[in-house]
């Protein structure tokens, strides 16, 4: 694995161009040219693909630091280097043809995933057919590629590689949060998968690797990876609202009341404080998540379920976290952070939107940790 430390200072650097951007991504419901172009530049799309195709094979710290960055600047734009960055990382794990394929133009290609088996489908002389629809697909209107989960295999479903070409987008993303993800349907219909282009979902969540696969980094805990990686963008977005709030600290007042700057204020003051103290330890979450994520690749072990489950349950409790230190920090900042010229009511409705995403949902990662924790069989779920 590389630590890439250039990563997050160029992902930092790219933040007046995503700026500019953002809001124009948001009426548009989809990343402008611009924006796709600015995050390539940075290596970012690449960072967690394999470096023998010219990728980045970064630590999983280096990429949630350096998306952070990106989200602060625009949350739609963290999202979807967050989604494809993830299916870079799964794809590592994929048969070594499969990989060629992937990144046969170069390590720019780009892989959305819908994991959920949303599809019927039958086994033939070769591979599988699958018919389905697949949604939401973060990231589809960006990449090359996508990796579909459907019920077959061994059992507990399995995921697939398929050309975005042999599929069908249907324009169904209308949201009031985390609208520029162009989060849309994918569809299709008798398509034929190659048997090296399906990885059981088995494997990938309980660390049954292909025979062969080379690099250490795509040994990882998948589940409790692409957990962790996601709460690079909650933290972006938590971090440039508490940022925009004490910069209009010093101009900004309290109405109907005698303080002319709400920094004077001690309500004000414990405000702050305590959504820093939020967002703090949901950053020490995260860095602690990558930790052990990187720590057993480095080591060639694997978690067990335990370890797993408690990166889950750290997940939901670092969302939460994010999303209560927006909601104080507008709170504290007053009314006027919900006016449509003010930045901060798009970053309201992005976390609200974001923070709800099912591997984040605090009342399952908790189940999923306590059945865990109390040995209780079988748990909610495998992807554990």
């Amino acid at each position: 694995m590389t630590t890439n430390p250039d990563l997050p200072r160029l992902a930092a650097a790219a933040r007046p161009v995503l700026e500019r951007n953002r809001e124009t991504n948001d009426h548009q419901r989809r990343l402008s040219d611009e924006t796709v172009a600015c995050l390539n530049d940075t290596g970012l799309l690449r960072a967690l693909v394999p470096a023998r195709f010219g990728g980045g094979e970064c630590r999983l710290r280096t990429a949630i630091d350096a998306t952070c960055e990106i989200a602060k600047a625009d949350p739609s734009a963290g999202w979807v280097v967050m989604i494809l960055g993830s299916g870079a990382f799964i794809s590592g794990l994929f048969p070594a043809r499969a990989q060629e394929e992937v990144y046969a133009d170069g390590p720019d290609a780009s892989v959305c995933t819908v994991l959920a088996p949303r599809s019927t489908a039958r086994q033939v002389d070769g591979g599988w057919v699958l018919s389905g629809r697949w949604a939401p697909a973060s990231g589809c209107l960006h990449a090359q590629w996508a990796m579909l989960g459907f019920p077959g295999g061994d059992g507990g479903g399995s995921l697939a590689l398929v050309p975005m070409t042999e599929l069908t987008v249907e324009d169904t993303w209308y949201t009031v949060g985390m609208r520029a993800t162009g989060s849309n349907l994918l569809a299709g219909t008798d398509l034929f998968v190659p048997d090296h282009r399906v990885l059981p979902l088995s494997s990938a969540v309980h660390g049954r690797f292909p025979a062969g696969l080379p690099e250490p980094r795509y040994r990882a805990a998948v589940m409790p990876a692409l957990a962790s990686y996601m709460i690079a963008p909650y933290l972006g977005m938590a971090t440039a609202v508490l940022d925009h709030v004490v910069a209009d600290a010093d101009t900004k007042g309290i109405a109907f009341s005698h303080y002319e700057r709400q920094r004077d204020s001690t309500a004000f003051q414990l405000a702050v404080a305590e959504a820093t103290a939020k967002i703090d330890v949901a950053r020490l979450i995260a860095e602690n998540s990558a930790a052990v994520v990187d720590g057993h690749a480095d080591a060639g072990t694997f978690p067990d379920q335990l370890a797993r489950a408690r990166v889950r349950l750290h997940t939901g409790h670092a969302a939460q976290l994010c999303r209560q230190a927006v909601d104080d920090l507008v709170t504290a900042h007053g009314a006027s952070a919900f006016a449509e010229s003010n930045p901060l009511q798009a970053y309201v409705r992005d976390i609200h939107a974001a923070s709800r995403h099912a591997v984040a949902n605090p009342a399952s990662c908790s189940e999923i940790f306590g059945r865990a924790l109390l040995g209780v069989e079988p748990n909610i779920t495998d992807m554990i």
